[in-house]
Formats: structure tokens, sequence, C-alpha cells
């Protein structure tokens, strides 16, 4: 991937693949992949702002100060990679105004119930298959794709 379009571009095709997914009642691959959507969202969202051509690439080693800061983008906490990107706060003050950014936060960033919380850590917690329900992976993937949604609201801030 060579700059933030093709980031947001991936990003949209993991969502993608997460309703085939679903649709398919695979709902741990479904949930894992539309929660790295945004993973991928915030990611292009950085590289925009900081003009970093290719997050993902660090092996040009003519510039070791782009690779330093690389490497601390690359993790996979949904709140840090909002913290870098300067939208922490402003999600904070956006989700009180806007109902579906409330439910995603609630729902699946930062619920009271750590087994709904997504990170990439699910791939693994669900590696047995079948531990989430239809209508709860459903309702993430919608929540995402509402235009009123996070993903789009990534975009727009």
């Amino acid at each position: 991937m060579k700059n933030p379009a093709e980031i947001q571009k991936l990003a949209i095709t993991r969502l993608e693949e997460a309703e085939i997914l679903c649709q398919a009642g695979k709902y741990d691959g479904a949930y894992y992949l539309a929660g790295y959507s945004i993973e991928l969202t915030l990611k292009a969202r950085i590289c925009e702002k900081l003009e970093i051509d290719n997050l993902f690439d660090d092996s040009d080693k003519k510039d070791e100060n782009i690779n330093t800061v690389r490497t601390k983008f690359k993790t996979h906490d949904i709140s840090q990679l909002l913290i870098f990107c300067g939208l922490f706060k402003k999600l904070q003050r956006d989700k009180a105004l806007n109902k579906i950014l409330m439910q995603t936060y609630a729902d699946f960033i930062a619920p009271s119930n750590k087994d709904n919380k997504w990170s990439e850590q699910v791939r693994y917690h669900f590696a047995i298959g079948g531990q989430l329900k239809g209508v709860f992976v459903q309702d993430f993937i919608a929540l995402l794709k509402d235009q009123q949604g996070l993903l789009e609201w990534i975009k727009n801030n």
C-alpha cells in the first residue's frame, strides 16, 4: 500500500468481506474484519494528516526518523489510533450528538462487557468459532456502514 487512498480502499474491502462472512454465518471472522476496517481507516487518516506516503513500508533506510514514526503507528489499538490522528477528544464530544457514534463506541470500542470490545486479539479469542451471535455482528457492520457512522466520521474529520 503506497498511499492513504490505497489503505482506505483496503478498509472498504475488509468491510465488504466482513459482510460476506456475516451472510455466510461466519460471525467471528466477520467481526474481526469489520473492526479491522476501523483500524485501516484510522491509519489512512494518520497518513493523510502526517503526509506519510506508506505507513506499512519501513524498508526505506534513507529516513530512519520516518521509520521510527511508522513503528509507533503500527498499533492495533483503536483508542490509540484515534489519539494519533487527533480525533479521540472530538469523538468524545461528537458521540453525544450522534446516536450511531454513541452506540458504536459504547458497544464495540469501549464496552463495559470487555468480551465485546474489538481488538486484534479477537482473531484468537474466537478461534474456536461460533462465539458471537449473528445479530451482534450484523449490528456492528450496519453501524460502520451508516452515513452517520464511525467510518464516515473518521474520513470527514
